[in-house]
């Protein structure tokens, strides 16, 4: 007899319990996808940094390897740049000459936000996203030099008009031809970077 009524007893959830629980999952999400877009934003402007800076190591180390120059050039109104393994040593791309474009990507842009940023070497007043010179190339030689140094700063799209919290630079020294990726920190002074 016993064993009869527990078999014919239903289980399920009340309503109660299904509203509880769904407003359990509704605070876990409110407070989760804010964390995952941030997460989502550092981790584009991460990697898309990596990605220029570890392009500019590749250019130096293949100029030294193949003892031709390398030409990157930076294209800051369409967020691109471009290398150019130069065989004769003019400058400019020549039928036979490998020629790649990389555009930027994850919503990162040459930039940076306000008028005021300092740049990884003190110099204030900076106006230019890209700093290579009076045409932002740079060639970099056999030996492993660059023909100047210069600066660049990739800035997410959507701290473009607000922040410059995740803004990255990568700076690129003559002498050594060496490319540095560094980190923008307001905090500190009087060179906010890292």
């Amino acid at each position: 007899m016993k064993l009869e009524i527990a078999m014919n007893k239903e289980h399920g959830f009340t309503l109660i319990e299904l509203i509880t629980a769904m407003v359990i999952v509704s605070i876990i999400l409110a407070t989760a996808i804010p964390n995952f877009s941030g997460w989502r934003t550092n981790s584009q402007i991460r990697a898309e940094s990596n990605r220029v800076h570890m392009d500019l190591l590749l250019a130096r180390m293949t100029a030294m390897k193949s003892g031709r120059n390398i030409v990157v050039t930076f294209l800051p109104g369409s967020n691109s740049y471009s290398i150019l393994h130069d065989n004769n040593g003019n400058g400019t791309a020549d039928t036979g000459e490998p020629l790649s474009t990389r555009v930027l990507e994850n919503h990162v842009q040459f930039g940076f936000f306000g008028p005021n940023i300092i740049d990884m070497n003190g110099n204030t007043g900076i106006t230019e996203t890209v700093k290579m010179g009076p045409s932002d190339i740079v060639t970099f030689d056999p030996r492993g030099q660059a023909d100047l140094s210069g600066v660049l700063f990739l800035i997410h799209s959507d701290d473009a008009s607000s922040s410059n919290d995740r803004l990255r630079g990568i700076s690129i020294v003559q002498a050594t031809g060496s490319a540095e990726l560094w980190k923008y920190n307001a905090s500190l002074t009087p060179i906010p970077w890292e």
